[in-house]
């Protein structure tokens, strides 16, 4: 049996689809598709329509644009579907609004005769593209911060004394991984400095950058700065510190996913004969209760290291946005794109009249210092735009 099970993410997320593509309900609901929940009880006391008014922030959170969704009337969220909401949207559901809901299936994974798990295709993906944005990060901050600040700094004794400055004063303070077990600012430095060293070897370099002069290539893009505001300066450090939390935040919760999914693969193989429900903390956990997030929080992630997250976070499992995302941070670092710069710049112009028409998408900010995802989404509209002359930068 175990031999039989994925031992990979491109597996796993096979047979995950294979399953849900074959598990309708009652023959008109396809699990594949983000599913819209509305109380039965809330249309009869008149506190709820049907076909259900979907806010846009629910239309936005399933992809947008929002198409074939589904309305699936209930009387409550534990029937006939376990379905995992928090307390707060219960209560909503409760008052007759709509709540998103998408499925999804727990990959099993293999027991393995002796250790833990291996780390996963995505878990090892992240580690590496950290890595090299550890070192990339820290070079841009180590010419913007002086020039930010009007200081001549850059004639440090050494590469030793620039890293310090950048560890002692820029990132460390910003928002860590919940979950990390890294509580010390020593544990800490002792992850970025293995990271910062790992990140400027070329061949984990090559995984985003198509040069092998990096210090060089920075020192040119910082020129672009001397004579700039303050302000504008300030933009773009914040800009850079932004990747860095989203990807170590990105980082910790491939670790937790892959040790939440082993622990549930150990307990099935253990219980055979339980009811087939899950521990509501291991799915809480799986699902991502435990650790809030939206795409707003993961699009600086996808930006700076090109990869997919709906793996691991479910609730942003159905979105579309992330694919255009990764193209952005291609074109930003001059790599290929699947699509054409012209049809980027209708999807970026569309996108950017929709945040500027609706101020309150992605707009929540983690910490002072970093930007909202919706800043950010503007600020990397703004970076594709300069690059390919829009006409909206012209004006």
């Amino acid at each position: 049996m175990a031999a039989e099970l994925p031992t990979s993410d491109i597996e796993r997320n096979k047979q995950r689809k294979l399953l849900l593509s074959k598990t309708p309900l009652d023959g008109y609901l396809d699990f594949s598709r983000p599913m819209i929940v509305v109380s039965r009880e809330a249309i009869r006391q008149g506190k709820a329509a049907y076909p259900p008014e979907v806010p846009l922030r629910i239309k936005m959170a399933a992809g947008w644009p929002a198409q074939h969704l589904q309305a699936f009337v209930v009387d409550n969220l534990d029937e006939p579907l376990p379905i995992q909401a928090t307390p707060e949207e219960r209560a909503r559901f409760e008052r007759g609004e709509a709540l998103l809901v998408r499925a999804n299936i727990v990959g099993m994974r293999p027991e393995r005769s002796s250790g833990g798990q291996l780390a996963d295709d995505i878990e090892k993906q992240i580690k590496d593209v950290f890595a090299v944005n550890v070192f990339v990060i820290y070079e841009r901050l180590r010419h913007l911060v002086p020039l930010r600040d009007g200081k001549n700094l850059r004639n440090w004794t050494g590469q030793e004394a620039a890293q310090n400055f950048i560890f002692d004063k820029e990132l460390l303070p910003l928002p860590w991984p919940e979950h990390d077990h890294r509580t010390t600012v020593k544990s800490r430095r002792r992850l970025i400095d293995t990271a910062w060293r790992n990140g400027q070897r070329q061949k984990f370099l090559r995984c985003l950058y198509p040069g092998n002069r990096m210090r060089r290539e920075i020192a040119a893009w910082a020129e672009g700065f001397h004579g700039k505001r303050k302000d504008v300066i300030e933009e773009e450090i914040r800009f850079q510190k932004t990747q860095f939390v989203a990807l170590n935040m990105c980082r910790e919760r491939a670790k937790e996913f892959r040790i939440i999914e082993s622990k549930i693969s150990e307990i099935t193989r253990r219980e055979t004969d339980g009811d087939g429900f899950l521990d509501p903390k291991l799915a809480a956990a799986a699902v991502g209760f435990n650790h809030p997030i939206d795409a707003g929080t993961v699009f600086p992630a996808v930006y700076a290291g090109d990869f997919d997250p709906r793996v691991m976070f479910c609730r942003l499992a159905s979105l579309k946005g992330f694919e255009f995302v990764r193209q952005l941070g291609r074109i930003a670092r001059r790599q290929p794109a699947t699509s054409s710069p012209g049809q980027i710049a209708e999807q970026v112009e569309r996108n950017w009249q929709r945040l500027e028409a609706q101020p309150e998408m992605f707009s929540e900010r983690l910490h002072p210092e970093l930007m909202s995802g919706r800043e950010f989404l503007l600020y990397a509209y703004a970076i594709f735009a300069a690059q390919w002359g829009d006409r909206r930068m012209k004006a």
